[in-house]
């Protein structure tokens, strides 16, 4: 007899509305639907002698109920008694909603709207077919749960998909951003009550239905710690099981794929375990009888499973309890909606413009309830973290990626990093998100952070890459850089959402200035006007600065005339990256023509993706000939063509400086291959790097700039 869980619709009462001659005849058809021999293993007579109860029955007893629900719905069709079929395909929808809704997510203040249909006529025409394995099986009744929920949210409400996206981008393994691995295989979504961690841990479960997430798991599975907080001692199988009884037969098999498993636990503080249960009689046998909490401590810990990946949900005050367990885990704060997601929800949902704003207003008057949030419980967990940045004399370097943290946490980290014990030398604050609260708060964040910066001495590198530098935030930084007690080297604005106007200020500290070297502006809409502004600071004799990363700055040949200019004249910038930039033919040759000059200081010079053509080769090996100080070339993924290289390696087989090349070769033939030899022979100290392995992966120069 097959351990079945309960089929999700009165399979009696509908065999009841049957007569005689239609149950016969259900009987009969029961044994041609897909996988028939689910019921050849009943004896003939019991099915022969059973009544519509007595048949629900046996179905039910010796049957795997997904055979038992889609056969059922599938005979009812042949029968064309649809008013039944249609019945069961409701009560299986209905059945979803409720079991999905034992633990659903809080509201977020929205209402629902009225459902739409899911995926049992996907399943349906699946199992007709033949094709829905237990494995598909699984993947489908997870999806129709998941996405019932997801279409629960009102239809015109779009802040809980932005909100979902913007964090969901933040997830290594469903970002599409993200380059594949290696990543932290522990995610923890963590935040006080009713602020959206099971929405987004159920929109990654969803996510992984329809595989939608940048990392392929083969399984996902969703734990709820409230249901589990129920249960016995048990084996981790039979925890993890315990709703597939289909899936049983396959256990070794799925969990000897750790690698290629997700575990989503959600509500891990609702475990009530006491303090340090979950770290003793650790386990790494899953077929082992242990407490629960014992059993996902030891998930946690990574003795069980060590290679899955796990996303975690908690509120701040079982922080503690996982900074002991989880390796290497990633810690994102889940603020729910942003100012502009509440103002854009009131202006959608009153009538009136002027009443849905007094309405916002007021509820934003009340800091409590705008902020939704409660910093109480993590203040000691991040105030221990802090001080150690603070305290360890030992500590040089210290990144923090992908956080949230409101304004009273950015004060801690900058109050330690400020101290006279922080040796820090190195920062790394990228996807800092200063935007989930107020405007005056954002701009109290960056003063903090500015402060802390003039204070410590020690700090030399700082990355602020991925963080939109608000105009009060640019001018309390460059105040900062600007003062004569601020030793930072190198720093990275990278993506900061910088335009063309904040080039006049960054221009004004690269003249005062008595330490910054290297300054990334990567990915900022700088354009010609910024890279001219940037230019006149440059060509101060007091100015410091010797790499400048202006990739992706949105930069043409007039641009290129205005560094073209500043790199004739005796200029400290020797390392200059330009690439992702339609520099155009005459950006290219500007640009030569400076390198010819005896008074170019260039070392290095990074045009990875600028679209040059074969005949701007001539151009390039022109100031090859006679520049003596460039070592580094990058002419990667732009289609010189067979002519263009072949120029270049010709001038490339007389000696000179270059030790790096960097370029794209589409026909390497006989004669490129014999000067590539004659290259090796009279310049062997150069490097030739043709982008045979993933160029779009290698970011050139990043490597290079920071620390």
């Amino acid at each position: 007899m097959v351990s079945s869980t309960e089929v999700n619709f009165n399979l009696q009462a509908l065999l009841e509305q049957l007569s005689q001659d239609e149950l016969s005849k259900f009987k009969s058809l029961l044994r041609t639907v897909s996988l028939g021999n689910e019921v050849q293993k009943i004896p003939q007579n019991e099915v022969d002698e059973a009544d519509g109860k007595q048949l629900a029955e046996i179905l039910i007893s010796h049957c795997h109920s997904y055979w038992t629900e889609l056969a059922t719905i599938q005979v009812f069709e042949k029968m064309h008694r649809v008013d039944l079929s249609e019945r069961a395909k409701d009560e299986l929808r209905e059945a979803a909603l409720k079991s999905f809704n034992k633990n659903k997510p809080l509201s977020l203040g929205i209402t629902r709207k009225e459902r739409e249909p899911v995926d049992v006529e996907e399943m349906l025409e699946r199992f007709k077919a033949g094709t829905l394995d237990n494995e598909d099986r699984y993947r489908l009744i997870l999806k129709t749960k998941f996405r019932e929920m997801w279409q629960s949210w009102p239809g015109d409400s779009k802040e809980v998909d932005v909100m979902a996206e913007r964090y969901r981008m933040l997830i290594p393994f469903s970002n599409p951003r993200v380059l594949p691995g290696p990543f932290s295989h522990t995610v923890v979504l963590h935040s006080p009550a009713g602020l959206g961690k099971t929405t987004l841990a159920n929109k990654l479960m969803l996510d992984w239905t329809e595989d939608n997430l940048i990392q392929k798991f083969k399984y996902a599975f969703y734990l709820s710690c409230r249901e589990l907080s129920r249960l016995g001692p048990c084996s981790f199988a039979e925890m993890v099981f315990r709703d597939w009884p289909e899936l049983q037969d396959d256990m070794p098999h799925i969990l000897a794929q750790a690698q290629k498993i997700l575990f989503v636990i959600d509500g891990f503080d609702e475990l009530g375990a006491p303090p340090g249960a979950l770290i003793q009689d650790i386990c790494g046998d899953w077929e082992q009888q242990k407490p629960v909490p014992v059993l996902l401590g030891s998930l946690l810990k990574r003795k069980m499973l060590p290679k899955a990946t796990l996303l975690v949900t908690t509120r701040p005050r079982a922080l503690r309890d996982l900074r002991f367990l989880a390796e290497q885990p990633i810690y994102i704060r889940v603020e729910g909606f942003l100012e502009e997601d509440r103002r854009a929800y009131f202006l959608r949902h009153f009538g009136d413009e002027d009443q849905a704003m007094r309405a916002f207003e007021l509820m934003r008057s009340n800091a409590a309830l705008f902020q939704s949030q409660d910093d109480q419980d993590m203040l000691p967990f991040w105030t221990d973290l802090c001080s150690v940045f603070g305290s360890n004399k030992d500590l040089m370097s210290l990144e923090i990626n992908n956080s949230f943290l409101s304004a009273s946490l950015v004060k801690i980290l900058c109050e330690q990093i400020a101290s006279d014990n922080c040796h820090l030398q190195r920062l790394v604050c990228s996807h800092f998100s200063h935007r989930l609260v107020s405007c005056s708060a954002t701009t109290q964040q960056w003063a903090d952070l500015s402060l802390a910066l003039e204070a410590n001495q020690s700090l030399m590198c700082v990355n602020l890459s991925d963080n939109e530098l608000l105009d009060e935030g640019a001018k309390l930084l460059y105040t900062t850089l600007r003062h004569p007690k601020c030793f930072l080297q190198r720093l990275s604005l990278e993506n900061c959402h910088l335009t063309e106007a904040n080039c006049k200020d960054l221009a004004a500290v690269l003249v005062v200035s008595r330490e910054l070297t290297h300054l990334c502006l990567a990915k900022n809409s700088l354009k010609d006007t910024g890279v001219k502004f940037l230019c006149e600071g440059l060509s101060y004799p007091e100015c410091k600065l010797q790499a400048l990363v202006l990739w992706n700055c949105d930069i043409t040949s007039d641009g290129c005339c205005s560094l073209a200019k500043l790199l004739q004249e005796k200029s400290s910038l020797s390392c200059l990256d330009l690439g992702l930039n339609h520099i155009g033919v005459t950006g290219v040759k500007v640009l030569c023509e400076a390198l010819s000059k005896p008074l170019c200081n260039l070392r290095c010079l990074w045009l990875w993706g600028c679209s040059i053509p074969p005949f701007s080769c001539e151009d390039l090996c022109s100031a090859l000939s006679c520049n003596q100080s460039l070592i580094t070339l990058d002419l990667g993924q732009n289609p010189l063509g067979s002519s263009g290289v072949k120029m270049l390696f010709k001038t490339l087989t007389r000696p000179g400086t270059l030790q790096t090349l960097r370029l794209k070769i589409d026909d390497f033939n006989d004669e490129l291959h014999k000067l590539l030899e004659e290259i090796e022979e009279n310049n062997p100290q150069l490097i030739i790097d043709t982008e045979k392995h993933d160029p779009w992966k290698k970011r050139p120069s990043s490597h290079d700039f920071m620390i």
